[in-house]
């Protein structure tokens, strides 16, 4: 909410909590999502390697797992209750993190999201 507020006020808009024009609803997922990676695998045929030549290798493809998340900023029109913008950002996680570092990542996805707020 803290990097919200900072980058709608670094924007002009203001809270204004009797009349607002418009509010924002956040919405964040976790997920687990397949990550294909090449890596090279030694191979032990009948060849042997020599000191200066390094060990012969074969490309295998192997499929690992890595949690994403994602969140998901709507503008929404405080009268009609109607949703007049969405942005989103999605980044890798890597385990929990600092708090100064998941913050600083919060604040960078959400100044990210709105960079494209208000639309033209």
């Amino acid at each position: 909410m803290r990097s919200l507020d900072e980058t709608l006020g670094s924007k002009g808009y203001r809270q204004e909590a009797s009349r607002p024009d418009f509010v924002v609803k956040w919405y964040v997922s976790v997920g687990s999502r397949p990550q294909p990676t090449t890596m090279d695998t030694p191979t032990f045929r009948d060849v042997r390697p020599m000191p200066w030549a390094g060990s012969p290798s074969v490309p295998v493809m192997v499929t690992r797992q890595y949690r994403e998340g994602t969140l998901i900023l709507d503008v929404v029109d405080a009268g009609a209750d109607a949703v007049v913008w969405r942005g989103s950002a999605q980044a890798q996680l890597a385990g929990s993190g600092e708090p100064l570092t998941r913050r600083a990542r919060i604040q960078e996805a959400v100044r990210r999201i709105l960079e494209r707020f208000p639309p033209p």
